[in-house]
């Protein structure tokens, strides 16, 4: 006998509802037997209640059904909080969290099925609601799991709130991971999962590194759909017409790469574990999106900036050691302040086709190869170096900002590696910018990358704080000297070493626009 729509409703709802109070239950009894601690048994629940939002589409055909759960919960959610007005019904499994954090876990689904729920079992609009939500579930509640037991070294505050370097990436790569195979499961061709799984991921490690308090269960959600329904409209509402701008070749050719560099710079020490997972999702990014020529620029940065950074490593050791990171393996966050301004550009160049994004990207990589190999080159130099802003004035040698004939040359060469090394992997690409004035745009990239790097040491020299030991009378970018924490010198407290090669890559990224739009070199 047939069973009637209302009745398969009803039997969804009584299904969805006894999974749920059964993860709660059972949370609840290994946390108050201390089976598990307050802030897995709160991630345990994250995850495992999270994920009923799949099956929605093939349980419920109307919405008013779809949304009973999470309006339920919203209610529930809000009694059994660390912020409950009735102390007794507080839950010991969430009581760690953050105080409402589990009430906007629970109104961020609400608002997404409210927004894009369809009854069709394969219906695009529902890609928005997973794709959205997926990275909190799965991303935020391993990030918090991974940063707890491993994530000590890495460790920083942002509103008050402890985060981690190894957390917040492995929230990036578990959203890649599961948005890319649940997208696909629901007949999104699989490299276009892959490039929304890569950009909801990133999205989501911004904000919940930047969202204080609990606030990243509500913005994680609602701002990657926000981006991914203009996506869908721009699209004319069908995601698959992306496939037709992905290389399926390159990018898998650009996962393989990615993944061995990664695991041999891990064996190699060149980087630490976040660095080596920011490594693998930036080089499927840029190069899988980007194509041959960009790939290239980011591999000959990583590459030549990792074996100069051990050449010569015991002469430099006295110089490198007085800069914020020293000659410690690069983490995840330098890896970023690198990559980060080609990572938005190869995700736009998908949404976006445009030549502009390559001139982007070149002069940003131009700008890394160039900074680092004046630093790990010039700091070999036999003579003192100059002031950057008074190159007739003696520097002592090691001080941030100074300048050194040997860096400059080596600044030269790196930023000339990178245009080079585009033009030469644009060969194998049917059209490229590099096709046309190739010796022209070579040396414009050169150039850009050359003064972004001579900006870097400006800022160094300029609005990057410096800090003096206390006990030697060192001036240093380091937090602690002598085992004694440093005071501050000079320059803006909050502006970093990081931020100084930030900006600085802006700049090069900024002056290889302008040198294309002058010389009429973009079509």
């Amino acid at each position: 006998m047939a069973i009637n729509t209302l009745t398969l409703n009803i039997l969804g709802l009584v299904i969805l509802f006894i999974f749920v109070f059964s993860v709660l239950a059972t949370a609840e009894i290994l946390k108050r037997k201390h089976l598990l601690g307050g802030k897995t048994s709160r991630k345990l629940i994250h995850i495992l209640v999270g994920n009923v939002v799949i099956v929605f589409p093939f349980i419920f055909s109307k919405l008013w059904f779809a949304l009973v759960g999470p309006l339920f919960f919203v209610l529930f959610t809000y009694l059994t909080c660390p912020g409950s007005p009735i102390k007794k019904i507080r839950l010991k499994s969430v009581e760690e969290g953050h105080t409402y954090g589990t009430v906007f876990y629970a109104i961020s689904l609400t608002v997404l099925v409210i927004l894009f729920f369809e009854p069709e079992h394969f219906s695009q609009k529902n890609v928005i609601i997973f794709a959205s939500f997926l990275p909190l579930v799965w991303g935020d509640g391993i990030s918090a799991v991974v940063g707890l037991k491993y994530g000590k070294k890495g460790e920083f505050k942002i509103f008050q709130d402890k985060k981690s370097l190894i957390g917040s990436w492995s929230l990036t790569i578990s959203s890649l991971v599961v948005v890319t195979i649940i997208l696909t499961f629901f007949k999104i061709n699989f490299f276009v999962s892959l490039y929304i799984g890569l950009l909801v991921s990133f999205i989501s490690t911004i904000i919940e590194v930047v969202s204080p308090k609990g606030l990243d269960n509500i913005t994680i959600p609602l701002v990657n759909a926000l981006v991914l329904y203009l996506m869908f409209k721009s699209l004319n509402e069908n995601y698959n017409r992306l496939e037709e701008r992905i290389s399926k070749t390159i990018i898998l050719v650009a996962l393989c790469l990615s993944f061995v560099i990664a695991v041999t710079s891990i064996l190699v020490k060149a980087l630490t574990w976040d660095g080596a997972l920011a490594g693998f999702f930036f080089g499927i990014a840029i190069f899988g999106l980007g194509g041959w020529s960009w790939g290239a620029m980011y591999f000959a940065f990583f590459l030549i900036g990792s074996l100069t950074t051990f050449f010569k490593k015991k002469e430099k050791r006295e110089v490198i050691n007085e800069f914020e990171k020293g000659s410690t393996a690069r983490d995840s966050l330098q890896a970023s302040v690198n990559s980060i301004i080609p990572v938005i550009a190869a995700l736009l160049n998908i949404l976006f086709p445009s030549n502009l994004f390559t001139v982007i990207t070149a002069g940003a990589l131009a700008t890394s190869l160039s900074d680092t190999l004046s630093t790990e080159i010039g700091s070999l130099s036999k003579k003192n170096p100059r002031e950057a802003i008074k190159p007739w004035k003696e520097a002592i040698k090691g001080d941030p900002g100074a300048v050194s004939v040997l860096g400059t040359l080596a600044s030269v060469l790196g930023s000339g590696i990178i245009a080079f090394t585009g033009w030469l992997a644009s060969l194998f690409e049917k059209t490229s910018l590099f096709h046309n004035n190739s010796l022209l745009l070579i040396l414009l990239i050169t150039l850009s990358g050359f003064i972004g790097a001579y900006f870097d040491s400006i800022f160094a020299e300029t609005i990057q704080r410096l800090n003096r030991c206390v006990i030697c009378g060192k001036i240093t970018e380091k937090t602690y000297h002598c085992e004694t924490k440093t005071e501050h010198f000079r320059g803006i407290k909050f502006i970093k070493n990081d931020l100084v090669n930030l900006l600085s890559i802006a700049v090069g990224s900024i002056c290889a626009i302008i040198f294309v739009f002058l010389f009429g070199l973009l079509y």
